[in-house]
């Protein structure tokens, strides 16, 4: 793709991605303010609606109140043989605004308790008796009175004779009239003679509940006996309610009661709701949330919790003008990215222009012209495109220079490559030699150790390099005499498996015919004649015939028994640490000692180079001979594979990650 298609398509993508990602926000954050602000009016309107409904309930609550003060068997008595009275209607009116939502007036009498006669006491005192009615025994209490029956008393029919009362009455008290006259204006605010019929759909009246029982006890001779209800139309509390909420902006009120039963002001409304699918999924689901979101509508609600009913307010989102908005900002923004984009193109006329004469010169370079120049006008000499073409000159004349450099490098290169591949060759031949030579050193090893029914017997043993110094060995006599050997040549690689080597010969030819004493005194002077260039080693001895263990040493680390004692109890009083005196092999004559112990069955004999108590932590503080003896006191009653096993755990936490700067080689026995 050429270089001005290239800037015309980045202008493009600079400019009109940018555009068209704030029109977006812009309209998305324009959205999201209408509707926030759509949602908290609806909100507000809920809570409204809450409010409207405590006052009816506040309303009821003083008018049941007020019943208190008419005198009720009066004005039941009346309601029974169906006589007008005024107190019946001065407790009707007192209910004020919230007596059209009541149906009726129910006196629910308390059963009686049965009949019981009883004596009068004879201790009684003596005080004049009241008459007593004929049918009453003498010596017996009369029964009491049954109370009046269950009684009904409609409220709305008690409403239309006051009004006929005072149509009809045009001559009596003028401010009577007046207060009446208000009181049922009052009254009237929502017709309560000829409401509107409620869809099939809603429940029936009754079905609410107010979250508190109105009514008040009826008292005769000071004994309650009964209960005066006032019966509450539910559907017009909330026909009430809900008429007077909604309406603007195209919104709908709504209710819904603990049964899942959807109350709305009119049959219109609720046809509304159940014409959108969606918007009716989010009216019954706004029973349990705080409010809904569609595309175009907010349902909000708000829950009473005294009745359970769920007042909402669904209302639509203007969203029209928000996108027009958005789609005339859009346009504009276009017009403009357009008129610019006309006066980028004499730009990059002139760019690409300069740039195509840059480009041909490096063609011609790559195919191996390398005196080509690129042609450099005067005023052009300054700007960006004058510098690069000068640049470019100076580059082809360069390359020419650093051609040459690189033939001569890669002369010396291929030379280093010659170097480098004897020197791996030889590197090789002496990786081979070193993995021949520690083959050679593992083969002086013993294969298997020594079968014996008296000894049980673990050994270990880790190089610090490829070939070691270390070097352990066993001979079993045919007497049952078990020999073990363990040494350390000074040093390491293959001087130090040539003493080995030296060694070992003198071990299988000798150690069965002589004592550990003897074999060292021995092997110095055979290792001093052979004149290994002040090469020697360290070697200790243990020789183990039944109950007796004779030990020497030539240089190396005491040797440690741990004797088991009767409670079976470890410590480091439990181990002996056997200490002798004398030289290396192959260095000065010396006269070794020897040492005789008494062994007893579950004792542990470890013989072990200097690699172990010399191991150093990260710090350089070395493992110690101390801790290699304690650590020996807790292990030796375990049998030898696992006390090898627990002081490698120890070295390798002790080195914590450090490599071995000596070989660590370790031996066990223990008598069975």
């Amino acid at each position: 793709m050429k270089i001005r298609t290239q800037l015309v398509l980045a202008f493009l993508l600079l400019a009109v991605v940018p555009l068209a990602g704030i029109v977006l926000y812009s309209y998305y954050s324009s959205l999201r303010a209408v509707r926030r602000a759509t949602e908290t009016e609806a909100r507000t309107l809920t809570r409204e609606m809450n409010g409207r409904l405590a006052a009816i309930k506040s309303e009821l609550g003083r008018g049941v109140d007020r019943m208190r003060d008419v005198p009720l068997q009066a004005v039941l008595r009346a309601a029974k043989e169906g006589k007008p009275d005024p107190d019946l209607d001065r407790m009707v009116l007192g209910f004020g605004k919230a007596a059209p939502l009541l149906g009726s007036l129910e006196f629910v009498p308390v059963p009686p308790p049965p009949p019981v006669r009883r004596a009068l006491p004879r201790t009684a005192p003596q005080a004049p008796a009241p008459p007593v009615p004929p049918a009453v025994a003498p010596g017996e209490l009369p029964l009491p009175v049954e109370p009046a029956h269950p009684m009904v008393i409609d409220v709305t029919a008690i409403l239309r004779d006051v009004r006929k009362e005072l149509a009809a009455t045009p001559g009596q008290d003028p401010r009577a009239a007046a207060a009446i006259s208000k009181a049922l204006r009052e009254m009237s605010d929502s017709p309560a003679e000829a409401p509107e019929a409620p869809s099939a759909a809603q429940p029936p009246a009754g079905a609410l509940r107010l979250g508190r029982d109105f009514e008040v006890p009826v008292v005769e001779h000071g004994e309650v006996v009964g209960k005066l209800k006032a019966q509450v139309k539910s559907d017009e509390v909330l026909r009430r309610i809900l008429a007077r909420t909604g309406g603007g902006e195209g919104e709908i009120a709504f209710a819904v009661d603990g049964q899942g039963g959807l109350h709305t002001a009119s049959d219109a409304d609720r046809k509304r709701l159940e014409g959108l699918p969606p918007l009716m999924r989010a009216v019954h689901a706004s029973a349990g949330s705080a409010r809904w979101i569609l595309d175009d509508w907010v349902v909000a609600s708000s829950k009473d919790p005294d009745t359970g009913l769920v007042f909402g307010i669904a209302r639509p989102v203007p969203l029209e003008e928000v996108r027009q908005t958005a789609a005339r900002n859009f346009g504009y923004g276009l017009g403009l990215t357009a008129l610019a984009l006309f006066g980028i193109l004499p730009l990059s006329t002139r760019m690409t222009r300069n740039l195509r004469v840059v480009t041909e010169g490096a063609d011609r370079i790559a195919q191996g012209d390398l005196e080509t120049r690129v042609p450099v006008r005067a005023k052009n000499s300054k700007n960006e495109f004058g510098r690069l073409a000068l640049a470019f000159n100076r580059m082809a004349a360069d390359l020419k220079q650093h051609q040459q450099q690189l033939l001569e490098e890669e002369r010396l290169r291929k030379e280093q490559e010659i170097a480098q591949a004897l020197l791996q060759t030889e590197y090789d031949r002496k990786s081979r030699d070193l993995e021949e030579a520690r083959r050679f050193q593992l083969s002086l090893l013993p294969r298997t150790l020594p079968e014996h029914p008296g000894f049980e017997i673990a050994v270990s043993m880790r190089t610090a390099t490829e070939v070691g110094g270390d070097y352990y060995d066993f001979f079993l006599a045919d007497d049952g005499a078990l020999t073990a050997a363990i040494g350390d040549a000074t040093g390491h690689g293959a001087r130090a498996g040539t003493m080995v080597t030296a060694v070992k010969s003198l071990f299988s030819a000798d150690a069965g015919a002589a004592g550990p004493r003897q074999f060292l005194a021995e092997a110095a002077r055979a290792v001093k004649r052979m004149a290994l260039d002040r090469m020697a080693m360290g070697l200790a001895l243990a020789r183990l015939e039944g109950r007796a263990l004779v030990v020497s040493s030539a240089g190396m680390p005491p040797l440690l028994l741990y004797q088991r004692d009767g409670r079976g109890s470890a410590s480091v009083e439990n181990v002996e640490e056997i200490a002798l005196a004398g030289m290396p092999l192959g260095g000065l004559a010396f006269d070794y000692e020897e040492r005789r112990l008494e062994i007893e069955p579950g004792d542990t004999i470890l013989l072990m180079t200097d690699g172990l108590p010399e191991l150093a932590d990260p710090e350089g503080e070395p493992l110690g001979y101390p801790r290699v003896r304690s650590l020996f006191a807790e292990l030796g009653n375990l049998p030898p594979a696992e006390v090898i096993a627990g002081l490698a755990r120890a070295a390798e936490s002790w080195a914590a990650g450090q490599p071995y700067r000596d070989d660590v080689t370790l031996v066990a026995i223990r008598i069975r």
